[in-house]
């Protein structure tokens, strides 16, 4: 049986159906910002909750639970990501790659802090979450694509392609540790400097 469309609907269906969009998008936004700040195992369903000022039965109508909210999260943002990453790996230049995730993440910082709590050794999120994760593989498929491109061309040093693009992959989540743009104190490293790391530990 067929959903019906929305030219179908009626107006009360459709304020209904738009009200239950908004929550959604509501719950992600504050599980991505307590993610990010605090960590996927300090925070509870119970203060996403309260955060939307739902109740954490409310929250059970749109995720099974913790874990399925924290994938919801990260693949909101991350089906964006991978298509502007989609396009920055068409022209073949690494650096361009590597600006264009640095750029994402400053555009949503609670994603990229959050991105760096996952993908990070010792990762808050649930055991091996990042290594089954689909957009996971499909980025480092996107790296080593660009890496291949530049070894053909000379450019890139040579070496195990996946290799590679893992160990870029660590060092852009450990530059979203340092970035000025993503702390708010500690240690940090300008955006030229880590292109700079990126250029010399890649070139041929």
């Amino acid at each position: 049986m067929h959903e019906p469309t929305s030219a179908a609907l009626s107006p009360r269906e459709l304020r209904k159906q738009q009200r239950v969009a908004t929550s959604r998008e509501q719950i992600l936004d504050t599980a991505e910002e307590l993610f990010g700040n605090h960590g996927y195992r300090a925070t509870s369903l119970q203060q996403v909750a309260e955060r939307c000022e739902f109740s954490v039965g409310a929250l059970y109508q749109f995720f099974s639970g913790k874990e399925e909210l924290l994938r919801g999260v990260m693949e909101r943002r991350g089906l964006v990501q991978l298509a502007e990453m989609r396009r920055a790996a068409e022209g073949g230049d690494l650096l361009a790659l590597v600006d264009t995730i640095v750029a994402f993440h400053r555009r949503y910082p609670a994603f990229g802090r959050l991105s760096a709590r996952v993908y990070s050794a010792g990762s808050d999120a649930p055991a091996g979450y990042h290594l089954f994760e689909a957009n996971y593989r499909t980025a480092m498929d996107l790296y080593a694509s660009v890496i291949v491109s530049g070894q053909q061309r000379g450019v890139i040093r040579a070496g195990n392609p996946q290799a590679l693009a893992r160990l870029l992959s660590s060092m852009v989540t450990a530059y979203h540790r340092v970035d000025p743009e993503l702390v708010g104190s500690g240690p940090t490293l300008t955006e030229p400097e880590f292109r700079q790391i990126v250029a010399r530990a890649f070139a041929a």
